[in-house]
């Protein structure tokens, strides 16, 4: 006999819940299971497999569950130690599979600085009371791409010695629900970073929407491709697509000179990225800036700091390599800064030369990090490079995309439905209460995915709740965090599209509610560190809508209602709005629109009661707002520590919406 993977040692069963048991055994053969006293039974069917239903339990333990058969002793499995308390399952990328313990590249160049993360690992496990009960499940990271019946993992107590394994987003909301409902509590974490949502979905609920139903079709078209199923072909997207570079051309052509006539060249902001600049796609890119230094550095070795480039580099000063980093198909250093000494011979004074070759070969190619990473020092003197260059692709491979068909086989994760079929099945139907779920960054590569996003949610839920057998098994996800160089209002912000299509699938479905995470990002890092924000908002929401504890709000203002005001203003009316304030200046995150659908900065904001009202003398009838459209928007809009989810509301667009509700 043989059991579910999730019925091993140490186990958390969902409290108040008919509780699926399953697992096979012999054809035939009648199967009984117990625990706490209650029993249920069921038949194997003629391939072994069972499924039985115990009758719901009260929260406590430890218990011992018990599964044998009447008719043949041999065939027995005892699971020891068995909690019954509250189940959550926790999936997503990698913002979710961030693990308490992650080592952050700062900690090895910069030791005697402590990071959030890691301080917020310490505050976590000095926190965790009785950790016996309270326990999490990692799912393996592995596709097949077969329908699996087990996947791999084993519970783990919340130890000091474990704890640095958990998700930390996930295991931050436990321990707020372990502490508010005081019962055990049980964290099944199954995440994969850089995943994209369709891999999640069942192919049988891909088929069911329009957007996705191609992609499983053309999937199921090469799985049927003897090819496909060599496992010299099962390789990662970085394998199948990526190409290393061509060779230096530009240096050939004098781009890195002087004297070079770079008058014709684009122009571009550093940081930035290239591609979202429109310079260029995949291939290698260019910037050249000149710079005016006065006598006192001439003769003397200087160092030139910048942010991370995605991926590799080589930098020149006056014509001169001066360093590089990253080869062939290395990724480790798209977020490293660099540091590179340029030697006394090559400094003069007046005019000086700046020029970097920047490669990469997937994904985004930018010259990343914070303006404050780009500078050139002296031993007296610092001076500031970011701001205008210009830019030249050498070469331009167009957008090279780790989400497309040609990299797709059973052993990439992001084939359509794999880490359904690998990860998520083997759990199914094992009682939860609910699911947190933090993903989407890698469904905003262009505005059409950021669109079709919200379909494509409502898609995966209504999966779930199917498999599950939980019509309204509760949803609570995390809207996308803060990245990139700060901002205001951008017309073309796929990270702003999608945060909408997440809020927008809260609005078309029951028992979906989201977590505000926009002012727990990082410019720089698309992992930010604060996760403890992330779980405590999760558990926020969950205590509010799903417990029913109302003491306080479940998180940020939530707008309701947009009305027409007189005098060219419009009102915009909020849900949670006690303690409701405003920080900094309107027009950072206040846009509005008339009939013709552009958007300009709101010149006041002023909270009356539970509304905002809002003006611009740029739009006399304003129908519309948006909030926080950018990819690092100016966060204003709070309600005690908790910023208002990032939002698009006009007259019509939220009448329809309240219908709705």
């Amino acid at each position: 006999m043989k059991l579910g993977t999730l019925f091993s040692d140490h186990a958390v069963l969902q409290q108040h819940r008919t509780l699926p048991v399953w697992g096979e055994t012999l054809p035939g053969l009648l199967v009984k299971a117990e625990i706490a006293g209650k029993q249920a039974f069921a038949r194997a069917s003629a391939d072994g497999n069972f499924q039985l239903s115990l009758p719901s339990l009260p929260p406590g333990g430890p218990h011992e569950l018990k599964v044998s058969s009447p008719e043949n002793e041999a065939e027995t499995v005892i699971v020891h130690d068995v909690l019954v308390g509250e189940v959550w399952f926790c999936s997503g990328q990698s913002n979710m599979q961030y693990t308490l313990g992650t080592t952050r590249p700062e900690e090895k160049l910069h030791p005697e600085q402590i990071p959030v993360s890691r301080r917020q690992e310490k505050e976590f496990v000095e926190r965790v009371r009785e950790p016996e009960k309270f326990r999490f499940f990692t799912v393996s990271t592995k596709v097949t791409g077969c329908r699996e019946k087990y996947c791999e993992g084993e519970w783990k107590t919340m130890t000091a010695e474990n704890a640095s394994a958990a998700s930390a987003a996930a295991a931050w909301f436990g321990l707020e629900l372990r502490e508010k409902l005081d019962v055990p509590v049980g964290l099944i974490c199954c995440s994969w970073g850089a995943s994209i949502i369709e891999s999640w979905t069942s192919p049988e609920a891909l088929k069911t929407n329009p957007d996705t139903r191609s992609m499983i079709e053309t999937w199921e078209k090469l799985r049927g491709q003897a090819e496909m199923w060599d496992p010299a072909r099962q390789v990662s997207p970085l394998q199948s697509l990526a190409r290393p570079d061509d060779g230096n051309r530009g240096f050939a052509q004098g781009w890195a000179a002087p004297d070079f006539d770079d008058s014709t060249w684009k122009t571009m902001n550093v940081p930035g990225s290239w591609i979202g600049q429109r310079i260029a796609g995949n291939g290698a890119v260019w910037v050249r800036k000149k710079i005016m230094l006065p006598e006192s550095p001439a003769g003397h070795d200087l160092t030139l700091h910048l942010g991370g480039i995605d991926k590799h580099d080589i930098t020149y000063f006056n014509g001169v390599e001066i360093g590089r980093t990253g080869k062939e198909l290395e990724t480790s250093f798209c977020s490293t800064p660099r540091a590179y000494r340029i030697p006394g011979e090559l400094v003069r004074p007046g005019e000086n030369l700046i020029a970097i070759r920047g490669f990469s070969f997937l994904m985004d190619g930018a010259f990343g990090g914070k303006a404050e990473h780009y500078h050139l020092d002296s031993e007296s003197a610092s001076f500031p490079l970011a701001g205008t260059w210009k830019a030249q692709a050498e070469y331009d491979r167009g957008k090279i995309s780790r989400n497309q068909p040609a990299a797709w086989n059973p052993g990439n994760q992001n084939t359509p439905g794999l880490k359904f079929d690998s990860m998520v099945r083997p759990l199914l139907p094992y009682a939860v209460r609910g699911v947190i779920w933090y993903q989407g960054e890698s469904n905003t590569e262009t505005l059409t995915s950021s669109v079709q996003y919200r379909k494509k949610m409502e898609t995966l839920i209504r999966d779930w709740r199917f498999r599950w057998g939980q019509p309204e098994l509760p949803f609570i996800q995390v809207q996308l965090a803060d990245y990139r160089e700060p901002a205001g209002y951008d017309e073309f912000s796929c990270w702003a599209v999608l945060r909408e299509s997440q809020r927008k699938a809260c609005l078309s479905l029951p028992a979906v509610y989201l977590a505000s995470a926009l002012d727990s990002g990082e410019e720089n890092d698309i992992h930010p560190q604060d996760k403890k924000s992330v779980g405590f908002r999760l558990a926020a929401q969950a205590l509010y809508h799903v417990y029913g504890r109302h003491g306080q709000p479940p998180g940020g203002p939530e707008v309701c209602e947009v009305k027409p005001e007189k005098d060219g203003a419009l009102r915009v009316f909020f849900r949670f709005a006690e303690g409701m304030e405003l920080r900094g200046e309107p027009g950072k995150s206040f846009c509005l629109a008339g009939a013709d659908g552009k958007y300009y900065p709101a010149e006041s904001a002023e909270i009356e009661g539970d509304s905002i009202v809002l003006t611009s003398s740029a739009v006399k009838n304003p129908l519309s707002v948006r909030y926080a459209w950018s990819d690092n928007p100016h966060e204003i809009l709070y309600n005690g520590d908790c910023p208002a989810a990032a939002f698009e509301a006009g007259i019509q667009k939220q009448e329809k919406e309240n219908d709705r509700l």
